[in-house]
């Protein structure tokens, strides 16, 4: 008979997320993978699918609301929520269809598994394998791990992996003297920052209100690999060194000195949480002080230790913040806008995720994209940035709320990112102020595309 158990950090974090998303929105928690099974066994396939669901708790893993708390409720066994569908495979762009088509359909988030797929056989051989799970259950890093121990499960049934504590486990430890020290310590974070994030003047929505947004991706292969480049010249990491771009840009065209950027955090920091399967990302808030005339490096490295400070803070319980966040606005004498405090608290965010183990080139001379998303996510925060690296090509996805940021605005925001990438690499002592002033004619195309389009 399976147990009701509170949620861990990352769960209710997750949770506290999507039940915010409009309706119609839902899907946005969903994340995609597909899994090419040519050549090989179905019995293998199979017997890797059942193998996993036995081995990973969020697999056989259902949410439900007791006393409007959300709880995690743990199956003994369960049956894989996997369609099998016998056909002949149209193209190679089918298996992207079927993983796109999965990946659209919302999970309820009370009452049933938070994950699905099909397997598609011709004359009963495999040929791939599309699968979608909820963020409720899953991040990208725990993906990557299941994608890795299926791959050992096929190849051999006797494969075993290297296990972290389970969800439920990690949960328990949260609530126990464990972890009390991580605890007091990141409430004594939060106290010290919330007074910087709520005086954040970016228009938040209540939960699932929507609004008109603009979104823009520029995609390159080679920035993602002259960050890395430029940030081991400067003793940061890449991410940090396109964050600190980030922020620079923001504080300008939102004319402001300071900017609360928050960050999003894997919390695998610690090596018995690598192999956690579940959910443990969350959001951390960095206060980041821009001066114009400060050098690149110098801001840089700022930022970059500004983040890793923060970092150590960033498993938290959600709803304790909500609360002291609450108690830090009646301090002030202000009544907040909405009781949706994931968006009051994170009203700008950054994430950097390395989709894959494919790196990028310095020196790739592919065309630099520049794309506008025909219907923006409409929900959520003002700005955010979200930079995804897969097959070596590197992704920045910005959105913002055109009041704040128009089109033209978020065009040179991306510009200068890529400007001050290259610059990173090659003069890093050049000040923000002449890095905005900087003539754009130096800009390589495989960074940013000459010609700039503009959303219709």
């Amino acid at each position: 008979m399976p147990v009701d158990a509170p949620l861990s950090h990352g769960q209710l974090f997750s949770w506290r997320e999507i039940e915010r998303y409009p309706d119609d929105w839902m899907q946005d928690a969903n994340l995609p993978i597909v899994s090419d099974l040519r050549g090989l066994p179905l019995a293998r396939v199979e017997n890797a699918l059942r193998v996993l669901m036995a081995r990973h708790e969020p697999l056989r893993t259902t949410y439900h609301l007791v006393d409007g708390q959300p709880v995690q409720r743990v199956h003994e066994t369960a049956e894989p929520p996997i369609e099998r569908v016998d056909r002949v495979v149209r193209d190679w762009e089918d298996p992207e269809d079927v993983k796109n088509e999965l990946c659209a359909v919302p999970f309820a988030m009370e009452g049933g598994l938070c994950w699905r797929g099909q397997l598609v056989t011709t004359n009963g051989s495999p040929v791939f394998l599309a699968l979608s799970f909820s963020h409720l259950i899953l991040d990208v890093w725990s993906i990557n791990h299941l994608t890795d121990q299926f791959g050992a499960l096929v190849a051999d049934p006797e494969a075993v992996a290297e296990l972290g504590p389970s969800p439920t486990e990690l949960a328990h430890e949260q609530r126990t003297d464990l972890w009390r020290d991580r605890k007091e310590a990141s409430e004594r974070y939060w106290r010290r920052t919330l007074g910087d994030v709520l005086a954040d003047p970016l228009p938040t929505l209540p939960a699932k209100v929507k609004r008109d947004r603009l979104e823009a991706t520029l995609h390159s292969h080679r920035l993602g690999g002259l960050a890395a480049l430029a940030a081991r010249k400067l003793g940061v990491t890449a991410p940090a060194l396109v964050m600190a771009l980030v922020a620079a840009g923001l504080a300008r065209h939102t004319n402001t000195g300071k900017v609360a950027m928050s960050l999003m955090a894997s919390n695998r920091f610690a090596p018995e949480h690598h192999h956690v399967i579940g959910t443990m990302n969350q959001l951390i808030p960095v206060v980041a002080t821009v001066d114009p005339g400060a050098p690149l490096s110098e801001h840089v490295k700022r930022l970059h230790w500004a983040g890793a400070r923060a970092y150590r803070y960033s498993s938290y319980d959600f709803d304790r913040v909500a609360v002291l966040a609450a108690e830090a606005a009646a301090e002030r004498g202000e009544e907040p806008a909405h009781d949706c405090w994931v968006n009051q608290l994170f009203r700008c965010w950054f994430n950097y995720v390395q989709l894959d183990r494919q790196p990028s080139d310095p020196v790739a001379k592919t065309p630099a994209e520049l794309l506008w998303t025909p219907l923006a996510q409409q929900y959520g925060q003002p700005f955010r940035v979200r930079v995804s690296v897969i097959n070596g090509r590197t992704s920045i996805l910005m959105l913002a709320d055109p009041t704040i940021i128009p089109a033209e605005g978020m065009a040179d925001m991306l510009r200068t990112i890529a400007l001050g990438v290259q610059v990173a690499a090659t003069d890093p002592e050049t000040s923000l102020k002449d890095l905005w002033n900087a003539g754009h004619e130096t800009l390589a195309p495989s960074l940013f595309p000459a010609v700039i389009p503009m959303p219709e």
